[in-house]
């Protein structure tokens, strides 16, 4: 569902985008209740041992807030977001090592709060202004689960995520609190042979709401003709025009579609050769001869170019 790299590159990607992510300055603070209380420590006083430093943007708002051991070295980060009118967006959380570990999302409006919230009775209307929505990775930078808290620190649901042992997403848990009861699950099922997936969802009582099943057709059945042959880009204009020579189709505009029986493949000698194209490769040109029975090979640096019977350029 997830993978390391997406969810690193998205994560940072909607962080820096949209707003003003440029240094004007920093400070430094014991800890962490000194960097809410906003009781700075001096630069000279911060050596020898664990501190706080902060770095703010020109409207003196944080935007990257570090936790420093006593030899220098980053113990944790948090890297912050904000709208247009300076209210705080997103918190993103490295760990020692500087990887990915969460993030919130604060506000009503995050889109998987939204859906868990359709879950919930309708009494809590109104309940969930300025909520957060913590996202939690495992190690396998997959998201373990989303935990959802109201403004007053209070967790009110939260989502769990199962994989197998192979690191495929197997299920989601859907829990409400203080209850800690479940009101949503999902589990998937997936057909490595078959390219068959099945989804099914339960709802609050355990009943089964959903079942939806996602298979792969074969490719001869996405086409009404032969699929398109290889190295050429543009045969899908080849399937479109013979469903309208076949069907008949009226254009109601004037146009001139150009159609020969055979594929045209010019030598570098000039010679012409009416052929059907079977495959073009990077060494050679796999084709059958009109009239003729049996495939032939020409070496690609023998051929000057190949235009389709509907003239487009197949190659080069």
């Amino acid at each position: 569902m997830v993978c390391r790299k997406f969810i690193i590159i998205l994560f940072i990607f909607n962080f820096i985008v949209g707003q003003d992510q440029s240094i004007a300055f920093v400070r430094f603070f014991l800890n962490e209740e000194d960097f809410l209380s906003g009781k700075k420590l001096e630069a000279t006083l911060r050596h020898g041992k664990s501190y706080v430093q902060a770095f703010y943007n020109q409207s003196k708002l944080p935007i990257i807030k570090e936790l420093v051991s006593s030899d220098g070295s980053i113990l944790k980060r948090e890297i912050m977001t904000y709208d247009a009118k300076g209210l705080l967006l997103r918190k993103f959380f490295t760990d020692v090592n500087s990887e990915p570990d969460s993030v919130i999302q604060y506000g009503e409006n995050e889109a998987w709060s939204i859906e868990f919230r359709k879950s919930l009775n309708s009494n809590s209307v109104g309940f969930f202004d300025f909520q957060e929505s913590k996202f939690i990775l495992n190690k396998a930078k997959k998201f373990e689960k989303i935990i959802f808290s109201t403004v007053q620190g209070e967790i009110y649901g939260e989502i769990k995520f199962v994989y197998d042992h192979l690191g495929m997403l197997k299920g989601e848990q859907w829990i409400q609190y203080p209850e800690k009861s479940t009101v949503r699950k999902f589990l998937y099922f997936d057909d490595i042979l078959s390219d068959r997936k099945e989804i099914k969802e339960y709802g609050i009582n355990g009943q089964l709401i959903s079942n939806i099943v996602l298979a792969k057709p074969i490719a001869e059945k996405l086409y009404k003709f032969p699929p398109p042959r290889f190295g050429n880009r543009l045969d899908e204009i080849s399937i479109i025009l013979e469903d309208i020579y076949q069907k008949d189709h009226k254009i109601p505009f004037d146009v001139f579609i150009p159609k020969t029986d055979h594929d045209l493949m010019v030598l570098t000698n000039n010679d012409s050769l009416l052929v059907q194209l079977q495959d073009i490769t990077n060494l050679e040109v796999k084709f059958k001869i009109i009239g003729q029975e049996g495939n032939l090979t020409m070496p690609i640096n023998r051929v000057k170019n190949i235009m389709s019977k509907y003239g487009e350029r197949i190659y080069p």
